[in-house]
């Protein structure tokens, strides 16, 4: 048995052996340093390159006349919302992924710290339009760079409905997709780093078939499976950086370093699990019981007309019912519509849109944007169930992981979930608190609480490349050391699969099929009731306040821009995932072993376990907290010797 325990962080001594690989100093690496010689061979990927297409990718108002505009007939999506048109794609962080005033000041920030090329890598995701018409190579130049429209729609419909899948499946793929993939020089082998191909001309592609007789599309398109497919969404949610490469054995291990490679030449295998990881999204989403035979009953969680999850899409564009086009030409009304919405977790990133464009976007735009607030807010809330249990001096709160990809996924820098724990007296007066947030600072107390995210670093190698300090980094194109990651996995999780993708736990352990996490927290005396909030935000203060300061400009630049709209839109304000309050009953101070009385049975405890040394509560028969079992858990038990409840 165990001693009452203040907090339990779990996995502290794993942690402190990944940070020390780092050797990591006070703070997070900052300004200095030269950038790495890289060129665009550096960031060279397979696919349809850039002066390829025939047909360049299209505007959106290009489709807006029969795709936008109109509200379709059919059930409420997500509970929420009555826009089920493919328009209401203007709301989503697709259409504003160039615009994205984080995305400016971080992509500005890898062009100081890798050149050019670096931040020319990123538009091939987020302004696939740009990239392959040449405008990203100097996006931000008056004369050559990127086009208003560009800036605009970021990723639009023409792109998407645009892709080939690079895998050729006979008798499945488009007759056409074969001759496509034997003009390229170099197809994907794999899907990530937006190695995508493109039909070089306009025919659009989609999951529906138009068998004649029967209403027909205007222009050019093409039954593919590939777009209900989790690979599609795979072509830009698995991330690595091709200028690193992996040193170790055949496949991944926790045991692997980084290091740069000769640089002005393609990665030497162009295969991403050889590369330094950023994001695994897809990965995770691969080795979960969500892309099993099958799938996952969701019992409905995340909307839609079908509760079976077995693809991104049906997550993040849940089928509704509805029509793809304006009702006034005739389409079919479908139940199984994708709902163009792709809600995540970002909702500040929109209330930024919002207050950083006001004066660019159009009353469409404005309702689209509020609409995916309220569907971005509704995923928030069913990513996750929340529980808490007392066990006498104790209470344990628990977080299940329901999506389809690690707790949080995505982009890694700033981006993190906590726990914050209030203890009420029968007065309902504030007698404890664990994680607490300052909204006027936007400082959050890490130390006390749960706080799940992912963090890298800056290697020896990087730093003597690049003049940057070694240690913990906001620099995403340099960081080159995985320092800790104890994201909540997904359902089917096994630690062998995550390993093999490069998306394992780090400073962390999570056993094999464990999709939750648990903290335990010492319940002080008096307490009567507790309250539990689990809390998603977007950028840290730390985060934005490196953008800010990282920027080799003279202000105004991009980064203090960021700042300033920081600020004025609530410092990234946290959104509340989960909210519960449980009544506390109870306990005996000096009960180590839990049972309502102090007596032999809590001496052994402490006697059996003296001289252990923990985190503080860790240690069996830590009764007075302090990282030790010694004299003075000795003393707690004899000062209360026969107490019981």
């Amino acid at each position: 048995m165990k001693g009452c325990t203040p907090f339990v962080r779990g996995g502290a001594a794993l942690a402190m052996a990944a940070g020390a690989i780092l050797s990591v100093g006070a703070g997070v690496a900052s300004a200095g340093g030269v950038p790495l010689p890289a060129t665009t061979n550096d960031f060279f990927g397979p696919g349809t390159q850039q002066g390829d297409l025939m047909d360049t990718i299209l505007s959106f108002s290009a489709c807006a006349f029969c795709h936008a505009g109109y509200s379709a007939p059919g059930d409420i999506p997500m509970g929420q919302t009555p826009y089920h048109e493919p328009g209401r794609w203007q709301g989503s962080m697709h259409a504003h992924s160039v615009r994205d005033p984080l995305f400016k000041a971080a992509r500005n920030v890898a062009e100081q710290d890798a050149g050019q090329a670096a931040e020319t890598f990123c538009f091939r995701c987020h302004s696939p339009r740009a990239w392959l018409d040449g405008r990203a190579n100097d996006p931000d130049n008056p004369t050559t760079g990127l086009f208003p429209s560009d800036i605009a729609e970021g990723i639009n419909c023409n792109t998407c409905h645009r892709l080939v899948d690079p895998i050729y499946n006979p008798g499945v793929s488009p007759m056409d997709d074969q001759a496509i993939l034997n003009l390229l020089a170099d197809v994907p082998t794999e899907f990530g780093n937006a190695n995508n191909v493109y039909d070089p001309v306009d025919v659009r592609r989609g999951p529906f078939d138009f068998p004649q007789p029967g209403f027909q599309p205007p222009h050019a398109w093409l039954y593919s499976p590939f777009h209900q497919e989790a690979d599609l969404c795979g072509s830009c949610h698995d991330v690595s950086n091709p200028v690193l490469s992996r040193v170790g054995g055949m496949t991944p291990s926790p045991t692997d370093t980084y290091t740069p490679n000769a640089f002005d030449a393609a990665h030497p295998t162009l295969a991403k699990y050889d590369m330094m990881p950023e994001q695994r999204t897809y990965s995770e989403f691969l080795n979960s019981a969500y892309a099993q035979p099958g799938g996952v009953d969701s019992g409905g969680r995340f909307g839609g007309n079908d509760p079976v999850i077995q693809n991104c899409q049906d997550c993040h564009m849940p089928r509704v019912t509805g029509t793809g086009c304006n009702p006034a030409f005739g389409p079919s009304v479908r139940t199984n519509l994708p709902y163009h919405s792709w809600q995540g977790a970002n909702v500040w990133m929109l209330d930024m849109i919002l207050h950083v464009y006001a004066g660019e976007l159009d009353i469409d735009q404005i309702d689209m944007i509020n609409v995916a607030k309220v569907d971005t807010e509704y995923m928030l809330g069913q990513a996750t169930d929340t529980t808490a249990s007392q066990f006498g001096c104790e209470m344990t709160v628990r977080v299940t992981n329901y999506c389809g990809h690690k707790l949080l996924t995505g982009y890694p820098e700033g981006r993190r979930i906590w726990v914050n724990v209030k203890f009420f007296d029968n007065m309902a007066q504030l007698i404890g608190e664990h994680g607490y947030y300052d909204t006027a600072t936007a400082d959050l107390t890490t130390g006390d609480t749960k706080v799940y995210e992912s963090k890298f670093g800056i290697g020896a190698d990087v730093a003597a490349a690049s003049g940057q300090p070694q240690g913990e980094s906001f620099h995403l194109v340099l960081n080159s050391v995985p320092v800790s990651d104890n994201r909540i996995p997904p359902m089917g999780f096994t630690n062998a699969a995550f390993e093999a993708v490069q998306a394992q736990p780090i400073g962390y352990a999570y056993d094999d099929g464990q999709h939750w996490d648990d903290t335990r927290y010492s319940i002080p005396a008096g307490a009567a009731s507790a309250e539990v909030t689990l809390y998603y935000q977007t950028s840290s203060k730390e985060y934005i306040e490196f953008l800010r300061d990282e920027i080799d400009a003279p202000a105004p630049n991009v980064g203090t821009e960021l700042h300033d709209a920081w600020v004025a839109t609530g410092m990234s304000p946290p959104v509340v995932m989960d909210s519960i309050t449980i009544p506390l009953s109870p306990y005996q101070v000096g009960d180590a072993t839990n049972d309502g009385t102090v007596n032999v049975d809590d001496l052994n405890v402490v006697l059996s376990n003296w001289g252990r040394t923990d985190d503080p509560g860790l240690a069996f028969g830590d009764l007075s907290k302090d990282g030790i079992v010694d004299v003075d858990d000795l003393n707690i038990v004899l000062s209360n010797w026969g107490m019981s409840l």
